[in-house]
């Protein structure tokens, strides 16, 4: 055999021995994901509950936040463990809106919320410039807004400042057996 031969075998026969020892990943499973999982019950009060992590086969050990639309009131609220109740994060009233500042949503970095327009609210950082290899939102948009359905479309970058979007469909559950009209 000649030596270009011998080297191209030896290639191959040292890779084929590597790929037992070196174990892929498939990237896509660990983009962070964002999308409204189900409904729930807290506090007897039917809710959303949306999904802001790494996806698992096991759905349960995700971290999720408790998510309400009061179309009423034109916000939507995430509750808060620490002090029980229920805080607005988005007031989708245009003369009523106010900045809401340090939101947190699952493994995402917190953020401060401004209006930019009647339909896209825009996150930024409440301790300046967010430094690198963070997961953060980037900005709100709403897609529908009815009675009945808030469709929200969030977009986000991973620590690797790869840029994705999630859609997140709430239901107000007082008015969940009307028919949707836009």
């Amino acid at each position: 055999m000649t030596r270009k031969i011998k080297i191209v075998f030896l290639f191959i026969l040292l890779l084929s021995f590597t790929n037992n020892i070196v174990k892929g990943q498939i990237l896509e499973f660990y983009n962070p994901i964002l999308v409204t999982y189900k409904s729930g019950i807290l506090n007897n009060e039917k809710i959303n509950l949306g999904i802001f992590d790494y996806f698992k086969q096991d759905t349960s050990k995700m971290k999720y936040e408790y998510l309400k639309y009061d179309s009423d009131k034109e916000s939507l609220y995430k509750y808060d463990n620490a002090s029980k109740i229920f805080q607005r994060i988005i007031c989708l009233k245009a003369e009523s809106f106010k900045s809401q500042e340090k939101i947190k949503l699952g493994i995402f970095d917190e953020f401060n919320l401004v209006k930019k327009d009647s339909k896209s609210f825009i996150a930024s950082s409440p301790y300046g410039k967010y430094p690198s290899h963070h997961k953060i939102i980037n900005s709100i948009e709403i897609l529908q807004k009815t009675k009945k359905t808030l469709i929200l479309k969030i977009n986000y970058q991973d620590q690797f400042e790869w840029k994705y979007f999630g859609i997140l469909v709430l239901t107000d559950y007082k008015y969940e057996n009307v028919e949707d009209d836009e």
